[in-house]
């Protein structure tokens, strides 16, 4: 390990995060995807949102639909609302969508500012799998925020369900549209700053160092619900659930431009984008 660094799946990152307020005073980044169903192996986004906050306000926010190519089933519609016909009207192309997803995340860690992400291992697993797709190289996520992850810790034995609805109500977050991407991402952002300020071993702890012990307390947290659930009779976890952020290894790989990729630069000029080495990045 490099000095003056911190280590996540193997990887080293600098620290280029300094702290110099409380990370939950300072900027943030929420980050969620809406998508064709809750298999990371297979299922796709329909919508993203990216959301620039500070403190106290929105800055900036980013949302749009993405068409996945396929149908989106009934049961995801019946979910976000997002028929197959809005995204094949409305949406970007996957490759346009992994694009935008990657070049904010990469603006972000230039920034030195935290990604949110709320029950992330779902969403970064689905948005690295877009990223491979496309040859785009793997990001390391070496400052990422998950209020589910911080929750299940600091509060371990409270009773109830922990989905995004429940944890605003037990939070007093206001939550203006659940599965809409961006009302989600801005309460995720909304959650994290009051645990952050509510537990100080959250709170007083650098981001980066925060997602280190974000993989461990998730570790944890899914042994023991393992053993519990295979005590009752249950099915159990299965073994890529047991990681965090990314639930598989990321798919390391020179990155490609591709005919897709080559249109949404043109589409969105302003996107960070460059040929990088296989080596995780952002």
């Amino acid at each position: 390990m490099i000095e003056g660094s911190t280590s996540i799946r193997g990887y080293d990152t600098p620290s280029a995060y300094p702290q110099l307020m409380a990370w939950f005073d300072g900027p943030l980044l929420g980050f969620d995807l809406e998508t064709t169903g809750i298999d990371t192996t297979r299922d796709l986004p329909v919508q993203a949102a990216l959301v620039w906050t500070t403190a106290d306000r929105v800055v900036r926010a980013d949302t749009w639909i993405v068409d996945p190519g396929r149908d989106i089933p009934a049961e995801a519609i019946a979910i976000h609302g997002i028929t197959s016909e809005r995204a094949r009207a409305e949406g970007c192309s996957l490759g346009e969508a992994a694009l935008r997803i990657h070049s904010a995340i990469r603006q972000a860690a230039a920034r030195g500012i935290p990604v949110v992400a709320m029950n992330a291992s779902f969403d970064v697993t689905i948005a690295e799998a877009l990223f491979a797709s496309f040859g785009l190289p793997a990001l390391a996520w070496h400052a990422l925020l998950d209020p589910l992850v911080m929750d299940r810790h600091v509060d371990r034995y409270r009773k109830g369900k922990r989905r995004l609805d429940a944890l605003c109500a037990h939070y007093r977050i206001q939550l203006q549209q659940a599965h809409d991407a961006r009302a989600d991402a801005e309460a995720a952002v909304a959650l994290t700053r009051c645990i952050g300020l509510r537990y100080r071993e959250c709170g007083d702890v650098h981001p980066e160092l925060l997602t280190v012990r974000q993989a461990v307390w998730h570790e944890q947290w899914a042994s023991e619900y393992d053993a519990w659930s295979r005590s009752e009779g249950l099915s159990g976890l299965e073994p890529d659930e047991f990681s965090w952020p990314c639930r598989r290894p990321p798919v390391l790989g020179p990155s490609v431009m591709t005919p897709e990729l080559e249109l949404a630069r043109r589409r969105h000029p302003t996107l960070s984008f460059r040929h990088l080495s296989a080596r995780s990045v952002a």
